[in-house]
């Protein structure tokens, strides 16, 4: 009787290479999906849609890493999450920031990397300073981005430099004035751009200023929720404070305690240990002077035997 297998597979190593390649097959193709899907998604070419692109001179690197971090990690209010605010439903994040690390000098326009990036981001930040306004790349950044989002609003922060000031001016050319359909500047349409100072207001406020500009929320309903939220923070963080200094009193009372019945009862000890030595010592003298008694009384026991019988006093 035939075997119908061995019509199918002749041998062991015709069934192994008829297996194993299309599982090596399907093997490459996803290894080569994979790679694709990594390659967009560094190079910005995926559909996903960025909360924000901060745009900055490399010389203002510290002040992007900060704002970029503080804004990612920073969570909105439930009491606002989900509400509508002036650019529609407030998330409860924003996520994901865009901020380009790499040094543009030798290129001459914005990659596609870049400008992908400027059409997928809901709103533009510029961190304005002596350097950005010299900056190229930046003036071409906010430029691409009125392009492609005419109708996105772009937020400021001044990290260093005065506006209007000739020697120290922070506002790059393209803040200052309208764009056309041409990317080029409209001298006709100056703008007053508005922007937080992080020279003249601290670090928390200028942050919570862009972000109630980036979820289309008042800045004062975001403050006082902050500081309610940093509030309810401090108490926890008080009565946890409060909690370990109760631990830590007991369990000082309880060591002083301790070590104060240790110390007794070592006094104690001690008391003892003398007593002991005092018992023995008299035991000790009291045996001397049985051992000297005895000794004298073997002594005049000897001496009255060794005496003379008294004389006959008869007459």
């Amino acid at each position: 009787m035939s075997n119908p297998l061995g019509k199918i597979f002749k041998s062991p190593l015709d069934t192994a290479a008829a297996v194993g390649k299309p599982v090596l097959a399907g093997s490459a193709e996803l290894a080569g999906y994979a790679h694709k899907q990594l390659s967009d998604l560094i190079a910005g070419g995926g559909n996903g849609r960025y909360a924000a692109f901060i745009s900055y001179s490399h010389a203002d690197m510290k002040v992007a890493r900060w704002l970029h971090r503080a804004i990612e990690n920073y969570r909105v209010p439930r009491a606002l999450a989900g509400t509508m605010g002036d650019r529609g439903p407030i998330p409860a994040r924003l996520r994901p920031i865009f901020r380009d690390e790499d040094e543009l000098a030798g290129a001459a326009e914005l990659g596609p990397k870049l400008q992908g990036a400027l059409a997928r981001s809901d709103a533009l930040i510029v961190i304005c300073s002596p350097a950005a306004a010299r900056s190229v790349w930046v003036d071409k950044e906010i430029r691409s981005f009125r392009q492609c989002n005419p109708a996105a609003p772009i937020f400021a922060l001044i990290a260093a430099g005065a506006p209007g000031d000739p020697d120290a001016e922070c506002f790059p050319p393209a803040l200052l004035f309208a764009v056309d359909a041409a990317g080029e500047l409209d001298r006709s349409q100056p703008l007053e751009p508005l922007a937080p100072d992080l020279q003249k207001n601290e670090r928390h406020i200028a942050k919570l200023k862009l972000i109630a500009g980036l979820l289309g929320a008042p800045y004062a309903a975001l403050y006082r929720r902050d500081q309610r939220r940093t509030r309810r923070i401090a108490a926890a963080l008080s009565a946890a404070a409060l909690l370990l200094i109760l631990v830590l009193s007991s369990l000082s009372i309880a060591a002083f305690t301790y070590a104060r019945m240790a110390v007794q009862q070592r006094n104690e000890a001690n008391a003892a240990r003398k007593l002991a030595e005092q018992n023995a010592d008299k035991a000790e003298r009291r045996a001397w002077l049985a051992q000297v008694a005895a000794q004298e009384v073997r002594r005049m026991a000897v001496e009255g035997n060794n005496c003379p019988p008294p004389a006959d006093t008869k007459e």
